[in-house]
C-alpha cells in the first residue's frame, strides 16, 4: 500500500516540481503559464505618443515625423527598456491603452530594430527570471513558413510585457534564436 501511495506521489510531484521550478510550462490545453503573470501586449488596443515615438528611436531604421519618411538611423541605441510601474508613466508612453491595476501589475518594455515583418512573425516569452531585483526576459520571434523570407528593411519593434509588479531596479531583454 505504501509503495502504490509514492508511486502516485512521485508521479504527481515530479511534473509540478518541473513546472514550479522553470520559467514556464504549458497545460494540457497548451496554454502557456508564465513566471509572474507575465504576458506579451497590454491587454487591448494601445496608441504610442508621438513624442514619445520621436524621442525614443533605435538604430536601424527610423521613422522621420518631420520630413514623412524612413530613414536609416546609424546613432541611436540598439534597443532600450523601460519599466513602468505607475500610472503617470504609463501617461507619458500611450495616449490609448488599457486599465492597468499598478498596485498590483507593471509593464515593461523593450524596443528594438527587426527586420521580420510582424504580420508573420511574432514574439513569443521563453523565460522570465529574477536575482537581486534584476529582471531578465528571454523571448524568441517565432512563425513564418519555412523557405519564405519576410524580411524588411529594418523597423522599430516594440515588445511591451504585462506582469505582476516586482521590486526591480533594471530588467534585459534577450533575444534567443
Amino acid at each position: 500500500m505504501k509503495k502504490l501511495f509514492l508511486i502516485r506521489a512521485i508521479t504527481v510531484l515530479i511534473p509540478f516540481t518541473l513546472c514550479a521550478f522553470t520559467s514556464g510550462c504549458e497545460t494540457e490545453k497548451g496554454e502557456e503559464i508564465m513566471s509572474y503573470n507575465a504576458k506579451i501586449g497590454l491587454g487591448g488596443e494601445i496608441t504610442f505618443k508621438e513624442d514619445f515615438l520621436k524621442a525614443n528611436m533605435v538604430y536601424g531604421a527610423n521613422y522621420d515625423y518631420e520630413n514623412g519618411e524612413y530613414v536609416n538611423d546609424e546613432i541611436s541605441p540598439k534597443f532600450r527598456t523601460f519599466i513602468i510601474t505607475e500610472k503617470s508613466q504609463l501617461d507619458g508612453v500611450f495616449s490609448v491603452y488599457p486599465d492597468i491595476d499598478f498596485e498590483k501589475e507593471m509593464v515593461v518594455m523593450y524596443i528594438y530594430s527587426s527586420t521580420y515583418n510582424s504580420i508573420y512573425y511574432e514574439e513569443k516569452l521563453i523565460s522570465i527570471t529574477l536575482v537581486n531585483k534584476n529582471l531578465k526576459i528571454e523571448f524568441k520571434i517565432v512563425g513564418g513558413k519555412p523557405g519564405y523570407g519576410i524580411a524588411h528593411m529594418p523597423q522599430r519593434t516594440f515588445l511591451p510585457v504585462r506582469m505582476d509588479k516586482l521590486n526591480i531596479e533594471t530588467v534585459e531583454f534577450i533575444r534567443l534564436y
